[in-house]
């Protein structure tokens, strides 16, 4: 499936036969919220979430858009990326993947690559005094784009 548009739409879809499984409420704002997090690769924060969709629902808070990412990945329908540098974001890629995020300007940014697959990097074995739930690889740097402005 290339053309992105059809992904993102796909991807809404299985939100919302998802989220009626689940029993959540779907609601528009709900899924304009989802939305965002389908079609931003840059995974974003509640405050760009909020900013990107409260020109078309005017009435939403910037709360209500904190529950709603609370509640969609308390019911493992998206994924908090923690980068320890900034406020939490958000991501609504469930398939197993890693991350990489810039130290200058903050940008977050899936890791692709066979090299690294989740099963090669499996801590469970060594751990053995915790129940692992899971667990995230997390890689910093410095971007391309910051790389060409400190030059």
């Amino acid at each position: 499936m290339k053309n992105p548009e059809l992904k993102t739409e796909n991807k809404i879809s299985q939100f919302i036969k998802r989220s009626k499984e689940l029993g959540l409420k779907v609601t528009p704002q709900r899924i304009a919220i989802y939305r965002e997090l389908a079609l931003n690769m840059q995974h974003p924060s509640t405050e760009m979430i909020y900013k990107n969709i409260k020109d078309y629902y005017p009435n939403i808070s910037l709360t209500t858009v904190y529950r709603t990412l609370e509640t969609f990945e308390k019911m493992g329908l998206i994924s908090v990326v923690n980068t320890l540098y900034h406020a939490a974001r958000y991501d609504a890629n469930m398939e197993p993947h890693h991350h990489v995020v810039c130290v200058k300007c903050k940008k977050i940014e899936d890791i692709c690559d066979d090299s690294m697959a989740c099963s090669q990097l499996d801590p469970r074995p060594r751990i053995d005094n915790y129940k692992i739930l899971g667990y995230s690889v997390l890689f910093s740097g410095i971007c391309e784009q910051c790389r060409a402005l400190e030059n």
